[in-house]
């Protein structure tokens, strides 16, 4: 009996110690990986800090301008300014019937000549 009890008493310490190993690399391993993990933080931050897009030689960067919409529902300003009120009025827009196979050529045409005419956007 004391023969088994030596066996199992041996058995306890070498789990025992089998499981202050794994302990000792598991801490290793959580310390590597913590360490790995900042490196990438500080590679994507250092990346996003110095990227420059790849651009053709020929060809130049595209610059996001901040622009109001009145500059963009009417591009042209200058000294020919056609404001709305020059726009004519819905009464006098051609109006069509429904009637015959052509009868709304012109009005589309009118609303096409509008757009053209007075930068109205879709």
């Amino acid at each position: 009996m004391n023969d088994q009890l030596k066996i199992l008493k041996d058995h306890v310490l070498e789990i025992v110690e089998n499981t202050n190993q794994f302990a000792t690399h598991l801490a290793k391993s959580d310390s590597e990986r913590q360490k790995l993990k900042n490196e990438i933080i500080a590679n994507v931050e250092q990346i996003h800090k110095n990227y420059v897009p790849h651009m053709p030689r020929h060809s130049t960067p595209l610059t996001e301008e901040k622009r109001s919409v009145k500059e963009i529902l009417t591009p042209f300003l200058g000294e020919n300014v056609i404001s709305a009120k020059d726009i004519p009025k819905l009464e006098e827009w051609p109006t069509f019937s429904g009637e015959g196979e052509y009868n709304h050529i012109e009005f589309i045409r009118t609303i096409d000549m509008l757009q053209e005419d007075f930068h109205i956007p879709d």
